[in-house]
Order: C-alpha cells, then sequence, then structure tokens
C-alpha cells in the first residue's frame, strides 16, 4: 500500500528516526462544507479502491454542504493532485530529512494538496500554506501543523521568479504552456535521459514515459504532456436533427457563456467546463457533451437510414446517439453492455435527446449473447488504456502497465473477432478506442485480419491529446461483397 510504513529489518534495530510513525486516527466530521477537505478525502479514498474521482465526487455529493464555488475547487485540487502526483511527491522528497515511509499517508495528501497550490499559483503562497495548516486542524491532527509549514515554505523557495521558457533540469510545466524556474537542478537532464525526465515533469509513470519517449520528439512530448495536465476542452455536438449549430450559439451567447465553432459541422468548443443541466438546451435534447476526437467515430463509420447497426461496447451512450442522429433516427440500432446501470445512461441519453431508432440490450461479459446480425454496420470503441485521455481521466495513468495492456489486447481481440463474425458481405467496421499505444490499434486489427480473408482495412485516424481534442484512434475495416 502505498505510504505504508516499511518493515524494519536488523541496521534499523535501536535506531530512532527509522520508527514507522503512528497512524493517527481521523474522523472527518459532517457534513463536509471545505473543498480541501473534500478533496483530501476523496484522494484517500481512491488510494485504496478503483473508482474514478468523479464516481467518489459523487458519493460524498449527500454529505455535503458547500457552495458551488467550493466544490469547485474541491473537483479542481483533486484532478490536479491526481495528475500531478508523481511530480508533487518528487518536490516534497527533495525538502525531507527522513525517508517518506516515515510520514503517514494522510499527511503526505495534504503535503500533496499545499505543494500543488504553490505550483499552480493560484492562490498566493501564503494561502497555499495557512489553508493547508488549517486542513490539519480541520481532521484534528494539529501536531502536523509546524511540519507542514516547515515543508511547504521550504518547497516555496524552489520556485523562482524568473521567467522560464521550456525544457530542463529546472523548468516545471504550470499550465497552457507555462513553465515556472526551479532554483535548483531538481529534475533529470531532458538531454540525458529524455524518459525520467518527462515521468518527472509531466507527471507519468515510467511504463508510459518510457514508451512515449521512444516514440515522440521533445517537442511532442512537451505537447502531450501539457495536453495530459491541462484541464480538458468541452465540446458540445448538436443534435441536427432538432437544431442547428448557429441556434445553440445564440443561446449560449443569450445566457452570457462564451463558444466557438469547433472543427466538425455540429460541434461547438466552450471556454470554460460547465455543468451540463446549466446550460440552455439540455433538457429539450438540443445537444450532447463530446469530445471531437470521440464523435468522429460515428462519423467514420457513416450510418445510413434503414441499416441495421450494432454498437457493441456502448455506454455511457454518446455515441450511440451520435448513430441515431447521422441516420436521421431512421436505422435500426442495438446498443449492448455488459453493465446494467450503464446501460440505463444510455435510455436517458437517447430519451432526452427524442431518438427512437435504439434499443439496449444487456449482454454477458464473455459476449456469448451478442445480437446474432448479421448487421450493416458495427461500432466497436473497446476498453482500452485511455492513454489519449489523460487529461479527462487522470487515474489511468497510474493503472497502465504491462500487465493490464496485455489483458486489455485480449479482451479487444475477441470482441474484434466477435464483431466480425456479425457484418453482411459489404458491410463494415469502425474500431474505435481512446488509446494511443499502437499495440492497442493497428496491432489488435493486424491481428484479426491476420487470420480473415475478403476485408479491406483503411489507414487509422488517428487523433493526438490537444490536437485538438482528445487522443483517441479509429480505423474503417470492410467486408468485401
Amino acid at each position: 500500500m502505498r505510504g505504508a510504513p516499511r518493515r524494519r529489518n536488523s541496521r534499523d534495530r535501536g535506531r530512532r528516526d527509522a520508527r514507522p510513525a503512528a497512524r493517527p486516527e481521523i474522523i472527518v466530521r459532517r457534513p463536509l462544507r471545505n473543498g480541501r477537505l473534500l478533496a483530501w478525502l476523496v484522494l484517500q479514498q481512491a488510494e485504496h479502491c478503483d473508482l474514478f474521482l468523479q464516481d467518489l465526487m459523487a458519493d460524498c455529493d449527500s454529505e455535503c454542504e458547500m457552495s458551488s464555488a467550493e466544490r469547485a475547487l474541491a473537483v479542481d485540487l483533486s484532478y490536479g493532485v491526481m495528475k500531478r502526483r508523481r511530480t508533487l511527491d518528487h518536490l516534497i522528497a527533495s525538502r525531507l530529512q527522513r525517508p517518506r515511509s516515515q510520514t503517514e499517508p494522510e499527511l503526505w495528501q495534504i503535503l500533496r494538496l499545499g505543494t500543488l497550490q504553490l505550483l499552480v499559483g493560484r492562490v498566493p503562497a501564503h494561502a497555499a500554506v495557512h489553508t493547508s495548516v488549517e486542513l490539519c486542524r480541520e481532521l484534528g491532527q494539529d501536531r502536523w501543523t509546524g511540519f507542514v509549514n516547515g515543508i511547504l515554505r521550504n518547497i516555496h523557495r524552489l520556485f523562482s521568479e524568473e521567467e522560464a521558457t521550456g525544457p530542463s533540469s529546472t523548468t516545471l510545466p504550470i499550465s497552457a504552456g507555462r513553465w515556472i524556474r526551479l532554483n535548483e537542478p531538481l529534475l533529470t537532464d531532458p538531454l540525458q535521459n529524455r524518459a525520467e525526465w518527462f515521468g518527472q515533469c509531466f507527471s507519468l509513470p515510467s511504463f508510459l514515459a518510457e514508451r512515449w519517449a521512444a516514440r515522440f520528439s521533445i517537442d511532442d512530448l512537451v505537447r502531450l504532456g501539457f495536453a495530459a495536465s491541462d484541464a480538458p476542452v468541452s465540446s458540445l455536438r448538436v443534435n441536427l436533427l432538432r437544431t442547428t449549430r448557429e441556434e445553440v450559439l445564440q443561446l449560449l451567447q443569450g445566457a452570457s457563456l462564451k463558444a466557438e465553432p469547433g472543427h466538425l459541422p455540429c460541434s461547438i468548443r466552450l471556454q470554460r467546463t460547465i455543468r451540463p443541466d446549466q446550460i440552455p438546451g439540455f433538457s429539450e435534447g438540443l445537444w450532447s457533451i463530446q469530445d471531437e476526437a470521440a464523435m468522429s467515430a460515428a462519423i467514420l463509420l457513416n450510418p445510413q437510414p434503414g441499416e441495421r447497426i450494432l454498437d457493441l461496447c456502448a455506454a455511457p451512450g454518446g455515441k450511440t446517439a451520435h448513430l441515431a442522429e447521422l441516420s436521421g433516427d431512421q436505422a435500426e440500432i442495438f446498443a449492448c453492455d455488459i453493465s446494467e446501470r450503464r446501460l440505463a445512461m444510455i435510455g436517458s441519453t437517447t430519451g432526452r435527446l427524442q431518438l427512437r431508432s435504439v434499443s439496449t440490450q444487456l449482454i454477458s461479459a464473455d459476449g456469448t449473447d451478442i445480437p446474432p446480425g448479421p448487421f450493416d454496420a458495427i461500432l466497436i470503441d473497446v476498453p482500452c488504456s485511455n492513454t489519449g485521455v489523460l487529461g479527462r481521466r487522470p487515474e489511468a495513468r497510474w493503472r497502465a502497465d504491462e500487465e493490464s495492456l496485455e489483458e486489455l489486447i485480449r479482451i479487444q481481440t475477441r470482441l474484434l473477432l466477435q464483431a466480425v463474425e456479425r457484418v453482411r458481405p459489404g458491410g463494415r467496421i469502425v474500431y474505435s478506442t481512446c488509446s494511443m499505444e499502437p499495440e492497442e490499434n493497428e496491432g489488435v486489427v493486424r491481428s484479426v485480419m491476420s487470420v480473415l480473408k475478403d476485408w479491406s482495412v483503411s489507414s487509422p485516424q488517428q487523433h493526438l491529446p490537444g490536437q485538438p481534442a482528445d487522443g483517441a484512434c479509429q480505423i474503417l475495416l470492410t467486408r468485401n461483397s
């Protein structure tokens, strides 16, 4: 378990500084009214479960009595720590005179939150230190206050006022292409070890940092690193069956929401993230929240009225609804998923958008009860490593390793094989991921196609994170007549 006290060995005997720190008893008072406390709580919970931060936040909402500003602060802090965890830990460890194992995990989380605020500079340094000290008291741990105050002040002294412009052993990224200069060379020199520098600087595990450093230049790595660290762009997909993009833009303007036309005819890019139910036109089904890279999957499949279409991994239903919209709500669309709860989300989405061409079906994890077909078209948006959407799903970076990647490839290969069995001659499949890993994209398709005949494969439609949307890959496969 991360942060747990290490076991003592014979060399530790009699050494006071090797003694594990006592674990505090921490009682978090309810209801929650402090955004920093909520961020600390969900980050602590995330250390011990596989749930996403957004799910943990939702679970805590019933225990909260805080303003929307405090709730937004909790989201910013928890996502920021999750994204920058390796960098924050590196900074904190550089100021410690003792091994990390002798610092309670609960205390370490407070140091992460304080260091994040010092790094991104959204509040004055004295406020970042003061609120971190107050968080100790909020948790009933007054004995931590002096330690937190000292460590955070020392970390603040690392940050120079001098402007920084790019990668080095003394610069750290802030956001949107901005860098901060350090007064000490705490990072690996990028010219000496690009992968180690990239992982430290942009907070990626060595597994991903080494893979990407072997494929991309320094300039590309910087762009990918900022995309994985910054808040993602929010986009709307206009329901062109019910309105036009111009009409939705006028609605947004009337609500004083800044937006602009996106790169696709149906897309609108928002200037800031906002809750969907606070955007005009939501309940009327005039649009959906969807990234432009995700929109490209249904567009590539090009669904037509009258076709039988299978969406094999459909939940939560954004791509399913897009298929219905593109086909004029005149196709016969079967949306399948292995989760009954997530399958219900598809019905909610299509109901709000007033789409009638979609039916849902719960299937087993092994896929033995997938509708038999034949289908004119299949969209298969497979479970993947999510390495193209690390800015949106920050937890995914810490779950990526060789074993999980191999397991995903096995699942992806099975799903694609099950899909090709259900396509009529002349039909087509779009194989889609939000991964940047070649093994999950071209590798899976190449493996399946190597044992099949009578199929044509198009070049991958590869989207890199931040250029301009999420990272994704879509490949069109066509069965010859």
